[in-house]
């Protein structure tokens, strides 16, 4: 504990010396998401170093650790006691961190169920651009009145504060898992069977489509992962076969982790998250931009693609904002163009307000989610 406090520290004074010369900060810990956002030129802060789990209480479902904390070490804590984090976060490398994870607000296949990252954020601890160590939230989940400073935290890529705790809740494992997979659909059927199974009363934890056919997720005791499962199956008129608990929990590891997409060579990945009426037409007039490959996640919310790495980026976030959808690009090499889709005025607004109060002198991560000439924001719109 205390050389944890002892990095706290030093992380803050090295962000007071930074405001006294006017100084930019690039923030991270594990670098593992340094692939998101526009690429930094300000004085590195490294947060890897501080880390641990600070507490942890199985028995009122709390977790509290420190950003630097790897989230796979968090992962396996809660497995030995039977509990998990619901909101399915993507590691996407070994190096992944919890510090990391909220300020992406990545949420993996069950966001459609159990909802993002930031509505199992139950507080936060930071270090704004006052040079201030400050604390939202806490531990009771009804503790919150009026605007709530952790959950703008989560998706903000490091812009509005340096996090040097994070309380999360987590949840019972369920017993087991089945998994239907559905062959032969048309991506259009496919999405009206996920819009329809999404609505219905029954445990589907995961909903995902490719070129490999529908993919359904059945979580609970197992009686009753068995008997929907066969509900579902009574649904459909194609050929289909159950993945059990063992096959299912990884091909929903491999899912997640994007190793069915590639990238392959010449290529990077996108995301886009939005209604999921458009993101089968969105996926169809990506076509033109030479898309290799896709899959749908979160119940036909989110669309993944493999596009040319020499897309037109403001085309394609034109496109996707012709779909009300939101982009992600997964930048590689030197390219430096919006990683975002930009977003709408309102959120500009709100998004300018929170920089303006948390981080006046613009230190933590300028231009990373947009351009410093164009709409520079920092904060909660958008959804991991």
């Amino acid at each position: 504990m205390e050389e944890s406090n002892r990095v706290a520290d030093s992380i803050q004074e090295q962000v007071r010396q930074a405001l006294a010369k006017h100084a930019a900060l690039e923030v991270f810990a594990g670098g593992s998401k340094s692939f998101l956002g526009r690429k930094q030129s300000g004085t590195p802060l490294d947060v890897s170093a501080l880390r641990g789990v600070v507490s942890y209480e199985p028995g009122e479902l709390v977790l509290v650790a420190r950003p630097g904390t790897r989230l796979s070490e968090i992962e396996t804590l809660l497995d030995g006691e039977g509990q998990y984090f619901a909101f399915e976060p993507p590691g996407w490398g070994e190096a992944a961190t919890i510090g990391g994870t909220v300020a992406c607000n990545l949420s993996g296949p069950r966001r459609f169920k159990m909802g993002a990252l930031r509505d199992h954020l139950l507080g936060i601890e930071m270090i704004d651009g006052h040079g201030e160590r400050i604390r939202a939230g806490g531990k009771v989940v009804k503790n919150v009145t009026g605007y709530d400073l952790s959950k703008a935290l989560a998706g903000s890529f490091g812009t509005l504060g340096v996090l040097t705790e994070v309380c999360l809740k987590v949840w019972p494992r369920p017993e087991t898992q089945a998994t239907l997979s559905v062959h032969g659909l048309l991506p259009g059927v496919a999405l009206q069977h996920m819009l329809d199974w999404a609505a219905r009363p029954l445990e589907i934890t995961g909903l995902a489509y490719d070129e490999a056919g529908l993919v359904a997720r059945v979580e609970g005791p197992a009686q009753a992962v068995r008997a929907q499962i066969e509900t579902l199956r009574a649904l459909v008129a194609a050929e289909s076969s159950v993945m059990q608990e063992d096959e299912s929990r990884a091909f929903w590891r491999h899912w997640r982790e994007l190793e069915w997409l590639g990238p392959g060579a010449g290529m990077q990945r996108w995301r886009f998250s939005g209604p999921p009426t458009r993101m089968v037409r969105l996926m169809e007039a990506l076509k033109a931009e030479g898309l290799q490959r896709w899959g749908l996640d979160w119940a036909g919310g989110l669309l993944w693609a493999l596009l040319p790495v020499d897309t037109a980026v403001g085309l394609v976030h034109r496109t996707a904002a012709r779909h009300e959808a939101l982009g992600w690009r997964f930048a590689v090499g030197e390219r430096n163009e919006e990683a975002f889709t930009p977003p709408n005025g309102g959120v500009v607004r709100m998004n300018q307000m929170l920089k303006r109060s948390l981080d006046p002198q613009n230190i933590f991560n300028p231009g990373k989610m947009f351009a410093l000439d164009e709409v520079q924001v920092g904060g909660s719109g958008l959804d991991g």
